[in-house]
């Protein structure tokens, strides 16, 4: 039997959705110290100071992108004489995990193109350039909305060639970063000027978004829990609209036709909001915003003597209850 949806969804002074926010450009600077691990110097790695700057893009809170440059003090080897000095530009994606608002963990992923000299007493200079894995991982802490400070060690694998030699950077670095830009959204408010002599506007209360009708239902085969393709077109309108009100929620409840035992139809209620669940969640939706049960063969909304009414039954119901926005 060819599957029918029909969807009842009406919404009264819907707003406009807010469009993405566009990325905020940051500079920083960082310095600190590494030592490098070489096999060539058992008893003792060479070591010396790390200056950097840098800038970037963040997308989001949590995503940002920087390129910089690093310049590496000279590393001495006093046993053999051997002076190496490196500089290098550098470029990683960068992730934040917040543990608390204004604390977060991060990792950093990218690579390093180096350019390496060395110099010793038997030979004159030599010199290589090249492209290395690098990462970074450490805490930032938010002095302010726009400054930020980090500290973190950094790893630069195999730097050097066959003529100069290689060696691992391993550093322990500080740094700080200004990120321009507002980091709040702008209210209308905040984008009108108002002159100094006039009062400022008194923010209007949060209004209340009014679904008349919050069910969508859909028709299943006997003893089906699979989904048509036009159910995934219709729960896809629903997660648009979780998606712009994260204070919204959705409630998703299924039902069965009274055929089999109360028992089965239970789980079978069940499977068939959970699937619903499941297509909101692939769609971005908040897990916490998505409630899902069953209810069995308990509230028919037709006769379940006839197959008509019994198709009917047959159903998931979608219901997004009232909630307040501004």
């Amino acid at each position: 039997m060819k599957r029918k949806i029909v969807v009842f969804l009406s919404v009264i002074s819907l707003p406009a959705w807010a469009t993405p926010e566009s990325p905020r450009f940051f500079i920083g600077a960082k310095g600190g110290y590494q030592w490098a691990a070489d096999d060539n110097y058992n008893h003792s790695d060479p070591d010396g100071a790390i200056f950097g700057v840098y800038s970037g893009l963040q997308f989001t809170p949590a995503w940002s992108w920087d390129v910089g440059y690093q310049y590496h003090d000279d590393l001495t080897a006093d046993s053999s004489s051997i002076n190496v000095k490196t500089w290098l530009i550098e470029s990683a994606i960068r992730y934040d995990w917040y543990v608390k608002d204004n604390l977060s963990l991060y990792g950093r992923l990218g690579a390093a193109y180096w350019d390496v000299e060395k110099t010793n007493r038997a030979s004159d200079k030599l010199d290589a350039t090249g492209l290395s894995p690098l990462g970074e991982v450490g805490v930032d802490y938010t002095l302010t909305p726009n400054l930020r400070l980090s500290a973190g060690y950094q790893y630069i694998d195999s730097i050097g060639k066959s003529n100069t030699g290689k060696y691992d950077s391993h550093g322990l670095l500080v740094g700080l970063r200004y990120t321009f830009g507002d980091s709040t959204k702008p209210t209308l408010n905040e984008n009108l000027s108002t002159p100094a002599n006039e009062p400022v506007p008194v923010e209007a209360p949060p209004q209340t978004l009014n679904f008349l009708t919050k069910t969508l239902y859909e028709s299943f085969d006997f003893g089906s829990t699979e989904a048509s393709q036009d159910l995934i077109q219709q729960v896809s309108e629903i997660a648009s609209v979780l998606k712009s009100y994260p204070q919204s929620h959705v409630v998703v409840v299924g039902h069965t036709d009274s055929i089999g035992s109360e028992a089965d139809n239970q789980v079978l209620s069940e499977k068939r909001a959970k699937l619903v669940g499941n297509q909101l969640l692939a769609l971005g939706v908040n897990p916490t915003q998505i409630e899902a049960r069953g209810e069995g063969e308990s509230h028919p909304v037709a006769d379940n003597r006839t197959e008509a009414g019994r198709a009917k039954n047959r159903r998931v119901e979608i219901t997004i209850p009232d909630f307040q926005y501004q």
